[in-house]
């Protein structure tokens, strides 16, 4: 069989291709995924602890469907649908890891943070801007809650510039709680949020963020409160610390 130049310059090239292909595909592990992602050359939903690659196809049945996914080298990102439903597409986390809000300053701000869902940790403080926003007798926050037996409502302790949920309000576990300003004219601004109470059981999610995440201690525990604050509610990176080192253990 005669090999002409063409046939030769054709196999050369197919050789090249093969290690871009495969350098190309990135693999990921599934983390923690939200309601149901279907995988399309298998047929099967998508499931925790199983390994993806990021140029495979998925069909997603919700609208809120996503997952969570890790690679060692590529970080956290977040598997979802594009917007125009052409394809899947994988985002870095929303809560970036350099950004630093600002203090809340005004009672209205303190509101709008404690509404929707907020991750209970046991170690929740949130740090105020004590220069422009004082807690006092003429200025302070209530936590409100029903436990089915009776109604609760005590001041929002306030220690070393940090405002700190009611540490009753987490043994009760409260499915809804009202947050309440009163200043010296009576109730000023109010929400309602809805605790999401840390539990042992996400140490096989944090962990795996945190052993994927490539960079100093801060690194990882703004990687880790990222993840809570995109999967289960609003947190601090405070409060992450704290928890994953008292009661994780990591």
């Amino acid at each position: 069989m005669k090999i002409t130049g063409i046939s030769i310059k054709a196999i050369v090239v197919s050789l090249m291709l093969i290690p871009l292909a495969s350098v190309a595909q990135k693999n990921y592990k599934v983390v923690k995924v939200q309601g149901e992602i279907q995988r399309v050359k298998t047929g099967g939903l998508l499931v925790v602890g199983e390994d993806i690659l990021d140029n495979e196809n998925f069909e997603f049945k919700t609208s809120y469907s996503r997952a969570f996914v890790v690679n060692k080298e590529f970080g956290c990102k977040v598997l979802s649908a594009r917007n125009d439903n052409s394809g899947p597409q994988f985002l870095p986390m929303s809560n970036s890891m350099s950004v630093r809000v600002a203090l809340p300053a005004q009672p209205s701000e303190i509101i709008e943070y404690y509404y929707g869902d907020i991750f209970v940790s046991g170690y929740d403080s949130l740090k105020i801007d004590n220069e422009k926003l004082r807690i006092n007798d003429d200025g302070y926050f209530v936590v409100s809650y029903n436990t089915g037996s009776k109604d609760y409502s005590e001041r929002m302790e306030y220690n070393n510039g940090k405002l700190v949920l009611p540490y009753c309000m987490i043994l009760d576990k409260p499915a809804k709680v009202t947050l309440t300003y009163n200043d010296e004219f009576g109730e000023s601004n109010k929400t309602e949020f809805t605790p999401v109470y840390a539990d042992i059981s996400f140490k096989d999610e944090i962990s795996a963020v945190f052993d994927n995440v490539k960079g100093s201690r801060e690194d990882k525990v703004a990687a880790v409160s990222s993840f809570v604050n995109e999967f289960y509610g609003k947190t601090t990176e405070d409060a992450v610390e704290a928890w994953i080192k008292n009661i994780l253990r990591l």
